[in-house]
Formats: C-alpha cells, sequence, structure tokens
C-alpha cells in the first residue's frame, strides 16, 4: 500500500499503523480488528454504547461458537476468502466491508434462494435489478444473469460495492456524518434498508435529538426491546455488534 496523505480519511491511518512483519493473513486479520475498533471507538458514547455492548455480549457465544473439532464457521470464512480478499480492489472502501459477506454467507457462493437473498453478499433480485439499471455501473454487471452474478466472488463482491457506495455518499456526503458514524450507519443500512435507517433519523432529528450513530442506535434498541417480537429490528440490532464480534474474533485468532 502506499503512503497515507493528510487529505485521507483518518481510517486510512489506521491500516498503517497495522504490523506489517507479520503472516499476510495474519496481517489481514489484524486489519479488519484495528479498522472495526476504530469505528466503535469514535462512533460509540453514552446510552448508545452502553446498549451496544449488552448486544455485543449478547451475540457473542453465536458468533464465537465453534464445533465439536474447534471448527468457527466465521474464522473459515475469513480464511477462505483471503485468495480473493488478497488481491480484491476495495474502491477505497475500508476491508471492514468484507465482514459483511463473512456474516452473510460464511463465504458460500451459494447460499441461500435464488428468489430471495443468495450468493457472497445475501443480496436480492430487486437490488441487483435497481443496480444493474444504473448508468455507471460496468456492462458486465448489467449484462450477467442475477443468479450466476451472486453466485461469483468478484462480481458479487463489485455489485455489493455499489450498493455500499450509494449508502455510504449519502451518509457521509449528504447527511454528513463523522466517518466513522456513516461507515457504521451504512453497515446498518445493507441489513435494514437504507429506507428505514434515513426514517429513523429523520424521527431523531423532528424531536430535536442530536443525529449520530450512538443516538441512532440507542434508539434502535429500544425500539427493539419495545417490539421483541419484530425480527427485522432484531435483526438490525444485532447487524453491527455481530461485525464487531466476527472482527474480535479473526483478529484474536490466527
Amino acid at each position: 500500500m502506499g503512503v497515507a496523505h493528510a487529505n485521507e480519511p483518518a481510517w486510512h491511518k489506521v491500516v498503517y499503523q497495522v504490523p506489517v512483519a507479520e503472516s499476510p493473513l495474519t496481517h489481514l486479520a489484524h486489519k479488519h480488528h484495528e479498522l472495526f475498533a476504530f469505528f466503535v471507538k469514535n462512533a460509540l458514547h453514552g446510552k448508545g454504547k452502553k446498549d451496544f455492548e449488552a448486544v455485543s455480549q449478547r451475540v457473542k457465544n453465536k458468533i464465537m461458537w465453534r464445533n465439536g473439532s474447534g471448527t468457527n464457521i466465521y474464522h473459515e470464512a475469513f480464511v477462505r476468502s483471503y485468495p480473493f480478499a488478497a488481491t480484491v480492489d476495495l474502491q477505497g472502501m475500508p476491508d471492514s466491508i468484507l465482514l459483511i459477506a463473512y456474516l452473510e454467507s460464511q463465504w458460500h457462493g451459494k447460499k441461500g434462494k435464488k428468489s430471495a437473498d443468495y450468493g457472497y453478499w445475501q443480496l436480492t433480485p430487486e437490488v441487483l435489478k435497481e443496480i444493474q439499471s444504473l448508468d455507471y455501473v460496468p456492462a458486465i454487471l448489467k449484462t450477467t444473469h442475477i443468479n450466476k452474478l451472486r453466485a461469483d466472488a468478484s462480481l458479487s463482491t463489485q455489485a455489493a460495492q455499489v450498493h455500499l457506495h450509494r449508502y455510504h455518499f449519502y451518509f457521509a456526503n449528504v447527511a454528513k456524518f463523522s466517518e466513522s458514524d456513516a461507515w457504521l450507519l451504512t453497515f446498518t443500512a445493507f441489513n435494514w434498508g437504507a429506507g428505514n435507517v434515513k426514517r429513523m433519523i429523520a424521527d431523531m432529528e423532528s424531536e430535536g435529538v442530536e443525529a449520530n450513530f450512538a443516538n441512532f442506535y440507542h434508539r434502535l434498541y429500544a425500539a427493539h426491546q419495545a417490539n421483541p417480537g419484530d425480527v427485522s429490528l432484531r435483526a438490525a440490532t444485532e447487524y453491527v455488534p455481530s461485525l464487531w464480534n466476527i472482527a474480535q474474533l479473526i483478529g484474536a485468532d490466527k
């Protein structure tokens, strides 16, 4: 990697602080952990931090669970993805985006239902058709059948990056959230949908609540507590804590 410049996002500098005198796989594991730790540290405080920590602890066993052979599906996904992850063009995004694919499919290209969530990133037909309608996406994304696209590591990752870029551009450049807030909101939106995230933020602002990820997460947690049977709210509440647990798992287990 090149030299980080002063006008680059602060998370870029985290990457360069990770020790390089180690194996490439360990180096990537450390980057995953240090980058997500940076986002969590800078975005969470107050009640939102307390809620986040409680949920992180609750989902920890599910993420850290190992079978009788000592195998963890998320760690195995990280190792299995490495030949791809070592060469993928991240398009200026943090390595942390790959945690989504570890969580969503455990890096299996044919996981899920083709009529719904499918492939490495568990993208739906509706999302892929919308992406394929965009003028600026590469021709290969437009012309490849959605099932083949979702089951291909490179193509599905390119599609996911288009999806993530749209979310992140809004949160970082339109709504003007800090970079850590913008990335954690982007990850939440990948699971819960940008519309749901934007509506919750709008409700906060209409009530005079400062719009940041910590306050957003506190409200999301409270909404789930008030509606414990809502599967969508539960998934949204657990999504970023689950990613954080995966980052800790692979960062500590090489």
